[in-house]
């Protein structure tokens, strides 16, 4: 708060001594000798208020831009309370927990939080619950948080299905519950390529003992390099119009043999006047 108080405090003092230039300035036009200087110093405290104002404004634009990248990439998803319970549960987990046909107040296994990890090659990987994964990446990996009321031994399935309906990933491991909160991932990725159906979203199920826990759905981004790549691709093709233009201007042009008989002809026509 001091910082920014001082902050004000500097550009208030900016702006009246701005203005103050600029009133002195125009109060000195009125004589002829020093008409010029009061020229000078009009504009030199005009500039410094739109030095000022432009430097707010720049500003106001970078806050908007930051608050906006937070608001719609970096924010964590929602957490509710389970009044039944009193467990603090991701809101897309409670939607996954319900999407399964399971109540979340009766489930003595309940998925608390899930998502997937996105891997790219040696870089650290990023995790999503609610934000679309980009399509360039090269595996994919999921993760669940369970909360047992009591201990228990069972099998923990993921799958993974895309936007056709074809399972892509399977994976099942025995696992010792503790009470409380047990996070679990399992030790396979599953490879990302452009030949897989990205054209809607994807889900992620999670059952235990062949009882579906949660089903999660995700969605995919596609990267800026395949965009461009799509745009230029799209832009290296003719379409049917321009290559009938082409077609109907070849037509239209002259060829080699046809500009040399010409020339003949005219050459005959010379020595047949001489």
């Amino acid at each position: 708060m001091p910082v920014r108080r001082n902050r004000n405090n500097q550009r208030f003092g900016e702006i009246i001594f701005g203005i103050l230039l600029v009133m002195f300035g125009l109060s000195m036009l009125g004589g002829s000798g020093a008409a010029a200087f009061g020229w000078m110093i009009a504009l030199a405290g005009a500039f410094m208020l739109y030095r000022h104002f432009n430097r707010t404004t720049t500003t106001l634009k970078e806050d908007r831009s930051q608050a906006w990248q937070w608001g719609e990439e970096d924010r964590e998803p929602h957490l509710v309370s389970d009044a039944p319970s009193g467990t603090q549960i991701y809101a897309h987990a409670l939607e996954a927990v319900q999407q399964a046909g399971l109540d979340p107040a009766e489930t003595p296994v309940l998925p608390v939080d899930l998502g997937v990890m996105a891997f790219t090659g040696d870089r650290p990987p990023s995790l999503h619950r609610t934000r679309p994964v980009l399509d360039n990446i090269d595996y994919l990996q999921p993760f669940v948080q369970l909360r047992l009321t009591t201990r228990a031994a069972g099998k923990i399935r993921f799958e993974i299905v895309d936007s056709d309906g074809q399972i892509l990933f399977v994976h099942e491991d025995y696992h010792d519950l503790k009470p409380g909160m047990n996070l679990i991932s399992p030790p396979a990725r599953l490879p990302i390529h452009d030949a897989q159906a990205m054209h809607g979203d994807w889900s992620l199920r999670v059952s235990a003992d062949g009882i579906t826990l949660a089903e999660h759905h995700f969605a995919w981004q596609e990267s800026t390099e395949k965009v461009i790549r799509r745009h230029v691709q799209m832009d290296g093709e003719l379409s049917g119009e321009m290559r009938q233009m082409l077609d109907d201007n070849r037509l239209e042009r002259m060829s080699l043999d046809d500009l040399l008989a010409d020339q003949d002809e005219e050459a005959s026509r010379q020595q047949a006047r001489h």
